[in-house]
């Protein structure tokens, strides 16, 4: 019978799936919601790719996914992954069912799969991944995810014992992850510009979680990413077996060593979490199995999803895209630095109130004033513009950050601040959105070129 029920439930998702796209549209979720309601054990019985991988982590999952996809591919191999991000139980249903023929035989050579942390129990179990790969556990949203503590406790008690699983080795939650399975770790050794105390808003990690002493950090990078060790009972950051040596920003290569052996890769974006992005990505596939040379190879062409940053350049103004995680200050953060740190003049749009969340919104809005805002106090920054629900919480965070009033405006319409934002003598305009926000962000974008092209 549940043979039965799991190829009815296959037929009926790939009917809808069929449909879905007669009629034009995107539902990455429906065809897995039909399946689960038919047949609530899918993804349990559903045979599996002779590869899977599932990426996870609370920051990074969508960009390391995506590239191990595009490399996988560009190897000439049949991949299928759910790319927009559909990470939860009916979108990763919908990335099983997309990799089964009509009669649920495996048409594919490999399944990536991005979950959700917190829907790791879900799915996980059901999947059974040869490789798990975490990108590291972060403050994030309050209501969704609670402490890093409680999500670590969701991914090592269900993720399957035989999943060979890859770990940051500079962040020190993930990092203990799993102990008693195959690990492997990567990591970036000391850099110029590291610290050794914690100067962020947010530092989880301050103190041992083995036995309450400080922890000293020979280096950390940001929040609690480093090199870490207790003095009191030896605790330390793992040994890395792929370590990110020279980063050159110029040349755009980033060197990788691996025991004796050093391999040059493209690097693909300046980022530093998207240097780690790309550390990661060549560790999984690295354990995958392909070469250094190949994945050298391939890396040179691929590049960030345009979901997550994409530039476009009019008349000398470069309107960029980011994606700023909102109810992440963390995630937030890290962009809000890369940003201020780019050369030239800037006016910065701030599109981070999630879309979803605002038909009944309950969210925790101390995320805000735990985000660094003061990363924006500075000459460069011509124009902040906070807009959406809440731009009013966001205009206060300016303030409080020291930012000049005249340089900041507010817009409870997102898209209708893209008509605000000054285009005289800038030489950059950040568009800062958050995950269910981009198809908004790409309206606004619209509106700028269209400014931009008409105005000049």
């Amino acid at each position: 019978m549940s043979s039965f029920r799991f190829h009815v439930a296959l037929a009926a998702a790939k009917l809808s799936k069929g449909l879905i796209q007669l009629l034009g549209r995107n539902g990455t979720h429906t065809p897995g919601v039909i399946a689960l309601k038919i047949c609530p054990d899918f993804l349990a019985q559903a045979p599996k790719a002779p590869l899977t991988i599932c990426v996870t982590g609370t920051n990074g999952k969508t960009t390391c996914s995506n590239l191990i996809t595009d490399v996988l591919e560009k190897d000439g191999r049949r991949v299928v992954s759910n790319r927009t991000g559909s990470n939860i139980v009916p979108g990763c249903t919908t990335n099983v069912i997309n990799s089964l023929t009509f009669t649920g035989k495996v048409r594919v050579d490999a399944t990536v799969f991005e979950v959700d942390e917190r829907a790791s129990r879900l799915i996980l179990p059901y999947v059974k991944p040869d490789y798990l790969v975490v990108t590291g556990l972060f403050r994030d949203s309050l209501k969704r995810n609670a402490h890093p503590d409680y999500i670590f406790s969701v991914i090592d008690t269900y993720c399957p014992d035989s999943a060979k699983v890859i770990l940051n080795a500079d962040e020190l939650c993930s990092s203990m992850l799993k102990k008693d399975s195959y690990r492997v770790f990567y990591g970036i050794g000391k850099q110029p510009d590291d610290k050794t105390e914690p100067y962020n808003l947010i530092a989880d990690y301050q103190i041992c979680p083995n036995c309450g002493e400080k922890l000293k950090y020979n280096y950390l990078r940001y929040h609690h990413i480093g090199d870490v060790v207790c003095p009191k009972c030896g605790l330390h950051s793992p040994d890395k077996k792929y370590l990110a040596t020279d980063i050159d920003r110029e040349k755009m290569t980033i060197t990788i060593q691996e025991g004796d052996k050093k391999t040059v890769y493209p690097l693909i974006h300046t980022a530093l979490f998207n240097i780690y992005n790309e550390v990661t990505v060549i560790s999984a596939l690295r354990e995958i199995g392909l070469s250094a040379e190949r994945i050298k190879e391939l890396m040179g062409q691929i590049r960030i999803p345009d979901s997550r940053h994409n530039e476009t350049t009019v008349n000398g103004v470069t309107v960029i895209q980011a994606l700023s995680k909102g109810q992440s200050a963390v995630s937030s953060s890290r962009t809000f630095e890369y940003v201020a740190n780019e050369e030239g003049k800037k006016a910065i749009l701030l599109a981070m109130d999630d879309l979803e969340d605002r038909q009944k919104s309950i969210e925790f809005s101390g995320w805000i004033y735990d985000l660094e805002y003061e990363q924006f106090n500075r000459d460069d920054v011509v124009q902040v513009i906070c807009t959406g629900p809440r731009c009013y919480d966001h205009k206060v965070r300016c303030l409080l950050a020291g930012i000049p009033e005249e340089k900041i405006l507010t817009n409870l319409s997102e898209v209708a601040a893209a008509d605000d934002v000054t285009i005289d003598g800038v030489d950059r305009i950040y568009i800062l959105y958050d995950c269910e926000n981009y198809g908004m962000s790409c309206e606004m974008k619209k509106k700028i070129i269209k400014r931009l092209e008409g105005d000049k």
